[in-house]
């Protein structure tokens, strides 16, 4: 297990676009106490309205202090994260936004002892906890400082809230129960960091529309029986992705994923390993210029899985018709995933032709895999969704995928030419590289 604790990525690590959240957070526990003082203040001048809010707050218990403070505390975090975002991500500068109103409604039903305070204020702080969360967990957020110690007093307020008022009605006992929830909150938050870290290994998917199980970046493809010479295989490239090494292990009845070659596990000659750090190299000097969404789009490539997701696909129609299967020159398909910095461009990806009988090219050998999706539900031409559950949706329909190959842009598991890490691996690998310095709206 490996969870990095500072540096780039590390969660003690604070991205510039989070740092205003950050300074809210400390901030605002003395900007509560000064706002409680000049209430008081206020109400000993006889202003109106003063005295009766001065008296609630004095009314206060334990247990609802401390959830006035994390909601203020909440509210300012996330109104401060909207100017950062509104750029880029405008949808989540939105959230952030709606979120904070919510506290704010939250902390309002509280200081008027409206009866529904404590549901609307656990649903609040529970809720955006759980988001949090959850999206460490998708993979869609990398754990920071920032992050980790708003959603920590967020829990940990939740967590009070979720005690029955019974149970903590005496104020020693509330005393006991306000010191257990924050370090509880603070090691799940650890906890969830840390596990959301772990490489991708069985994770359910299918290029972003859900499907196969990707195994770790160590193992060796079936029928090697782990090799040393082929474990150490690590051929330098030009990509950002690093060294082409042996395919990781895939499963070769993996649900909605077929590998063409399932059982190719011959070791590449010289030629084969020259071959392939030749594909790489080429291909990633060949779509450079696409690491602008701008100029992937003026170059004619339109998305065809939903825009907006973490991972979304753009075909240039014009190349994938003329049938060149290993062109570096026509890239058919570009892969690219949304991070915090705007859309980046995670791989290119080629497609194979209908008449290639004896399967799709592989001039470097088993260091070149082919795959296909068998679950995928199309609009056209369109990819809508996954039939995996429910089947495909009327108006849409079920079909083969085309074989299909990836080189890397982002340091996936298993390297450049690693056939489909699942959409996890790559959101995390988008987020290991750099921001361009004209950052891409959204894909």
């Amino acid at each position: 297990m490996n969870m990095g604790m500072s540096g780039s990525g590390g969660i003690l690590s604070v991205p510039s676009e989070h740092l205003p959240g950050l300074v809210a957070l400390v901030a605002a526990p003395a900007a509560a106490w000064l706002a409680v003082r000049a209430v008081g203040w206020l109400a000993r001048r006889g202003i109106p309205s003063a005295p009766a809010i001065d008296r609630r707050l004095r009314e206060l218990t334990l247990f609802q202090r401390l959830t006035l403070l994390a909601l203020v505390a909440g509210a300012a975090v996330h109104l401060a994260l909207v100017p950062t975002h509104w750029g880029g991500e405008r949808v989540l500068a939105s959230l952030f936004a709606a979120d904070a109103l919510g506290f704010l409604a939250a902390a309002a039903l509280l200081l008027a002892g409206r009866r529904s305070w404590r549901a609307v204020s656990l649903a609040m702080l529970g809720g955006t906890a759980g988001a949090y969360l959850f999206y460490l967990l998708e993979g869609w957020e990398s754990a920071d400082a920032a992050g980790i110690l708003t959603t920590s007093v967020e829990l940990a307020a939740a967590l009070l809230l979720a005690v029955p008022e019974e149970a903590a009605a005496l104020p020693r006992r509330q005393r006991w129960w306000a010191a257990a929830a924050a370090p509880v909150a603070l090691l799940t938050l650890l906890g969830t960091a840390a596990i959301a870290g772990v490489p991708a290994v069985d994770t359910v998917s299918a290029e972003g529309t859900g499907g196969h199980r990707a195994a770790g970046s160590t193992g060796a493809m079936p029928g090697m029986g782990g090799a040393s010479s082929m474990r150490q295989l690590a051929l330098p490239t030009d990509s950002p992705a690093g060294p082409i090494t042996w395919p990781v292990a895939m499963d070769p009845e993996m649900r909605g994923m077929s590998m063409v070659t399932p059982d190719c596990s011959t070791p590449p000659t010289a030629a084969q390993q020259k071959a392939a750090v030749d594909l790489v190299n080429r291909t990633t000097a060949a779509v450079a210029p696409y690491r602008s969404l701008a100029a992937a789009r003026a170059a004619g490539y339109v998305p065809i899985t939903p825009t907006g997701r973490k991972v979304v696909h753009y075909v240039n129609f014009s190349i994938a018709r003329q049938g060149h299967p290993l062109d570096p020159g026509a890239v058919p398909v570009l892969v690219y995933v949304n991070t915090r910095h705007g859309a980046v461009l995670s791989a290119a990806m080629y497609l194979a032709t209908g008449s290639t009988a004896a399967g799709p090219p592989q001039p470097g050998g088993c260091l070149m895999e082919w795959h296909t999706h068998t679950n995928l539900c199309f609009d056209g031409s369109s990819v809508v969704g996954s039939e995996e559950r429910a089947g495909c949706a009327a108006g849409t329909a079920g079909r083969v995928t085309r074989p299909m190959m990836h080189v890397w842009m982002a340091p996936v598991p298993g390297g450049p030419l690693a056939p489909d890490p699942g959409p996890l691996a790559e959101v995390v690998a988008a987020a290991q590289l750099p921001p361009l310095p004209t950052p891409n709206g959204t894909a």
